[in-house]
């Protein structure tokens, strides 16, 4: 008899902490649901401040705002993002649903994810105006060839969005300089608008800082976390001219200038040179 009871108060205090549980766990989920923010809705007021940004919006009715918003906020984009991305491409907002999502998709390709994705386009507005896929696509698979993975893809178009509109051919010019001639690694690149710059602009500063004694080039097996003390690649190349002669190479701009157009003259002899001397075995032939 004692044994039945005792198994049956031990059921009962079995089931009333199953209760209890299950009561502090739903508990916890509306706890949670009701400090999760909700998604901000576009109010009038919202659309005002956008158009006293950008003036171009005020030809757009609530209606065209609204379904906009909607399209973005349903693939994730919160209100912020949505006005950020309109004042700086106004363009968007005429666009239907369909093309709208057919950008978004198109940029989903590249697989960034989603977090990644939305802040390169809210920084970036214009680059929904992008719609040769086999163009983006082509470009994301061969950058990410040179540069291990898609996050140093992300990097690099946070950077230098205009990659987008160079050929392929320029790109690796210039990534193939910095690999091989400056020596610098993908963390480096990335974290630059080096490829930004015109290669003719990019080998003229580096050659200039070599000549100066201010830039060596790392051993061919050196340990790429070793420091050096070289300017970070960033530094180069993310800069006005001014800055670039001043702070860094600690010369005057006119300085900088004058080696600019002497070295021009440079790379020109070095090229006509061969030419002319096809020319003169060519007269020799004949």
């Amino acid at each position: 008899m004692w044994r039945k009871i005792l198994f049956n108060a031990q059921n009962v205090l079995q089931q009333q902490q199953q209760t209890l549980q299950f009561k502090s766990q739903t508990v916890r989920q509306l706890a949670a649901k009701a400090a999760a923010p909700k998604p901000m809705q576009l109010e009038q007021l919202h659309i005002e401040e956008a158009i006293k940004l950008e003036p171009a919006l005020a030809i757009y009715t609530p209606d065209i705002w609204q379904r906009a918003h909607e399209t973005f906020q349903n693939h994730g984009l919160e209100t912020v993002s949505f006005l950020r991305i309109v004042t700086g491409n106004p363009a968007v907002l005429k666009r239907t649903p369909e093309r709208l999502i057919n950008s978004l998709e198109l940029w989903r390709a590249c697989q960034f994810g989603e977090h990644l994705l939305h802040l390169l386009l809210t920084k970036y507005p214009e680059l929904l105006d992008v719609s040769d896929a086999h163009q983006l696509l082509s470009l994301s698979a061969y950058l990410k060839s040179r540069l291990t993975n898609n996050k140093n893809v992300w990097k690099l178009l946070m950077n230098s969005p205009d990659l987008l509109a160079q050929p392929e051919h320029t790109i690796e010019q210039k990534l193939n300089y910095m690999f091989d001639i400056m020596r610098i690694e993908v963390p480096e690149i990335v974290k630059s608008a080096a490829l930004s710059l015109s290669f003719e602009e990019l080998r003229c500063r580096h050659t200039f800082l070599f000549r100066l004694g201010l830039f060596k080039p790392r051993a061919l097996k050196a340990d790429p976390n070793e420091p050096t003390t070289n300017n970070r690649l960033y530094q180069i190349t993310d800069t006005s001219e001014k800055s670039f002669a001043t702070k860094i190479c600690h010369v005057t701009l006119p300085e900088y200038e004058a080696f600019k157009e002497l070295f021009a003259r440079e790379l020109e002899r070095k090229t006509r040179k061969p030419k002319d001397e096809d020319e003169f075995s060519d007269e020799e032939d004949a």
